[in-house]
């Protein structure tokens, strides 16, 4: 009797149940996917993290969820240069005729996180790769008082071109590194440069590169990167190898502020 009484009491409460929450079935279906479809974006977001290899952000779960988040939510528009071209300082390293011509093609697809700033696709050959890391290295030798071969402080994880220690003058002042360019040469073989304002707004015009996303942000009321802080796309020939270096060598002359450098 006491058996047949619980089982009727649950019986009364199930249909209960099924009769006052039927109508929510279909919602909680509905969070089980989309849940189930947020997990799985952000897992394939994670690997695209992954894939660019170790530069910048911790090669972690943490550095994907901070550079997903507070990076991305405060980075710039990549393409807008209006402030660049108008700069108060007008100096070019690249010359007035540069370029002879615009980057072929469209411009490469890039991984969607400011940081690490990698392109996915328009990769070079191995030996594209090689001439443009070594003519990048060689300028250390041609320009032995102007410049020093140290690792990244923006990368840490790559070999970069700084304004040697000597050397009495750096173009953006106290406040920032002396580094002036590097190669992400562990991943994409694209670099970032400093350059004269000028001379950056030429860069993105013709197709040749991209602002950073931090490029001129200020997250604590301070520029971590300055406004002229360029990507460069990964050269595809060797001809692009050269245009590339001599973007590079303007770096360099800005930088140090040699006029030996400019091109007129």
């Amino acid at each position: 009797m006491a058996t047949t009484s619980i089982q009727s009491h649950i019986s009364h409460y199930t249909t209960l149940l099924r009769q006052n929450y039927r109508p929510i079935y279909p919602a909680i279906v509905a969070g089980v996917l989309t849940s189930l479809a947020l997990g799985r974006a952000a897992y394939n977001d994670y690997k695209v993290y992954l894939s660019y290899g170790p530069g910048g952000m911790p090669y972690n779960v943490g550095g994907w969820l901070f550079t997903s988040t507070i990076v991305r939510m405060l980075s710039v528009n990549m393409f807008d240069v209006r402030d660049l071209d108008k700069s108060p300082d007008q100096r070019t390293w690249l010359g007035k005729d540069w370029p002879t011509g615009n980057r072929s093609g469209v411009r490469p697809m890039m991984g969607p996180h400011p940081i690490p700033q990698r392109q996915l696709d328009q990769h070079s050959s191995a030996e594209v790769q090689e001439k443009f890391l070594l003519g990048f290295r060689a300028l250390v030798e041609q320009y032995p008082t102007l410049v020093a071969s140290k690792t990244s402080n923006y990368e840490r994880h790559a070999d970069a071109l700084w304004v040697h220690d000597a050397h009495p003058t750096c173009a953006l002042g106290e406040g920032y590194s002396r580094e002036i360019t590097h190669i992400h040469q562990n991943t994409d073989y694209s670099a970032h440069v400093i350059v004269a304002p000028k001379d950056a707004a030429k860069i993105i015009n013709s197709g040749w590169g991209q602002l950073h996303g931090w490029a001129g942000v200020k997250p604590l009321g301070k520029k971590l990167l300055p406004r002229q802080y360029v990507l460069l796309y990964a050269p595809r020939t060797e001809d692009e190898v050269e245009i590339l270096l001599g973007v590079v060598r303007a770096s360099v002359g800005y930088m140090t502020e040699s006029e030996e450098l400019m091109v007129s």
